[in-house]
C-alpha cells in the first residue's frame, strides 16, 4: 500500500488537541509523515512536543494566519514522499487507521476517483450530510439568514440530498473539506486550495474543480466523526469572513448563470434516481 501524506492546519490549538486527533491512526505503517501548519502570529505548539508524539511529524510555523487554504498548500509544498494521496483534514476529525487504508484501496481499485470522503457522523452517531449539490446563492445566502424555519428546511431539503442514505457509493460535485482523500498528481494538477478564499468556501471550489477532471466520490462503508464547530454561527468575525468567501465564490463562478453548475446538479440528480 502507498504511504499517505497527511495535513492539518491549527490556529490557538493545544499539543493535547493535536495528539487527540493523531494517536488514532499516526502509528499505522501507511501513514508517512503528517504535516501540521500552525498559522498564527503567536505559536502555540512547539517541534519537540510533536515530535514526542510521532517522529513523523513535519511541523510549520506560518508566521501570518493566511487563510486555511493557504495553509494546506504550504503544508502540501513540504510534503517529502513521492506516494499517491494525500489527506487534507481538521484537528477536529476522528478517524481510525482503517479509514485511511480502506479509502486507499478503493482508490487503488478506481483510477478515475481524484477525491474520496467516508461518510460522516456527528459524536451521536448521525449523520452529517455533508455531500451536497453545488450551490446557488440562495442556497449559501438565503439559507444562513432566512428565519421561516419551513421554508429554510424546505430549500436545504434537495441542496443537502436527503433522499441519500449514505448506503451506497456516490459521486458528487460538492463535498466537505473536513476530510479531503485526494490524489496528489489531480490536486497538483487544479494547484491546490484557491488561496484567495480565507476560509470558507474553499472546499466547494476544490471539490467541483477536481470533479472537473476526474470522479469525486462518497464512500460511505467507513466513517469518520466530526465535531464541526460552525465557527461563523458563533462569531461576528467569522461571520464576515464567511460572507465575504461566498460573495468571491459566486464572482468566480457565477451567481445566477453558471452551466457548469446546472449540468453538475442535473447528472447528480440523475444518479440519486438511480440508487434510490
Amino acid at each position: 500500500m502507498s504511504l499517505i501524506s497527511i495535513s492539518i492546519v491549527t490556529y490557538n490549538n493545544s499539543l493535547e488537541q493535536v495528539d487527540s486527533c493523531l494517536s488514532r491512526f499516526i502509528h499505522n505503517d501507511f501513514i508517512g509523515e503528517v504535516l501540521i501548519c500552525e498559522n498564527t502570529e503567536t505559536p502555540v505548539l512547539n517541534q519537540s512536543g510533536l515530535y514526542n508524539i510521532s517522529e513523523k511529524i513535519k511541523y510549520i510555523s506560518n508566521p501570518e494566519n493566511t487563510g486555511y487554504g493557504a495553509g494546506h498548500n504550504l503544508a502540501y509544498s513540504k510534503v517529502v514522499s513521492s506516494d499517491k494521496y494525500h489527506v487534507v483534514m481538521n484537528l477536529d476529525v476522528e478517524a481510525d487507521g482503517n479509514v485511511f487504508s480502506e479509502l486507499a484501496s478503493f482508490m487503488d481499485n478506481e483510477p478515475l476517483v481524484v477525491q474520496v470522503m467516508p461518510k460522516v457522523l456527528n459524536g451521536d452517531g448521525s449523520i452529517q450530510r455533508l455531500c451536497k449539490m453545488l450551490p446557488t446563492p440562495i442556497n449559501l445566502i438565503g439559507r444562513r439568514f432566512i428565519r421561516n424555519k419551513g421554508l429554510a428546511g424546505k430549500i436545504d431539503t434537495s441542496y443537502t440530498l436527503s433522499d441519500y442514505d449514505y448506503d451506497q457509493v456516490l459521486d458528487c460535485p460538492y463535498m466537505s473539506g473536513c476530510f479531503m482523500f485526494l490524489r496528489r498528481d489531480s490536486f497538483e494538477r487544479v494547484f491546490g486550495f484557491d488561496e484567495r478564499f480565507f476560509m470558507y468556501p474553499e472546499d466547494i471550489d476544490l471539490t467541483r474543480r477536481l470533479h472537473d477532471i476526474g470522479r469525486t466520490v462518497c464512500y460511505p462503508f467507513v466513517s469518520i466523526v466530526h465535531e464541526h464547530g460552525q465557527a461563523s454561527y458563533k462569531s461576528k468575525k467569522m461571520l464576515f469572513i464567511h460572507i465575504k468567501g461566498i460573495v468571491r465564490y459566486f464572482n468566480k463562478w457565477g451567481w445566477f448563470f453558471d452551466r457548469k453548475r446546472k449540468l453538475a446538479n442535473i447528472a447528480l440528480k440523475s444518479r440519486l434516481e438511480n440508487i434510490s
